[in-house]
């Protein structure tokens, strides 16, 4: 399974922390988009290098990532939130489907 799309992933909520934080000067918004962020990107490294729980922390870190996208997609109706929860979902189908493969 490719590291990439959790790469991206991770890019993408660190960005959006510090972008909320640069707005609204949110404190918890960059605290947690840092957290999964790393949380995702070191799961990335883990996959890229084949060791164990890589596929498991990006799957979980996804799903984290799905509930705050989700309550702001629907509560704003913007396309950053929704495009983020779309990929958080799908990285988490993604990274879910990989496990079952894996462990039968």
């Amino acid at each position: 399974m490719s590291h990439k799309p959790i790469a991206v992933l991770s890019g993408a909520s660190l960005v959006g922390g510090i972008s909320a934080y640069a707005r609204y000067g949110s404190i918890p918004s960059i605290v947690g988009s840092f957290a999964i962020g790393s949380i995702m990107a070191a799961s990335s490294m883990r996959i890229r290098d084949g060791m164990d729980y890589g596929l498991e922390g990006a799957a979980v870190s996804s799903g984290v990532l799905m509930v705050p996208a989700f309550r702001r997609a629907l509560r704003t109706r913007t396309i950053i939130p929704s495009v983020l929860a779309l990929l958080a979902t799908t990285s988490t189908a993604y990274y879910t489907k990989a496990i079952l493969e894996r462990h039968p």
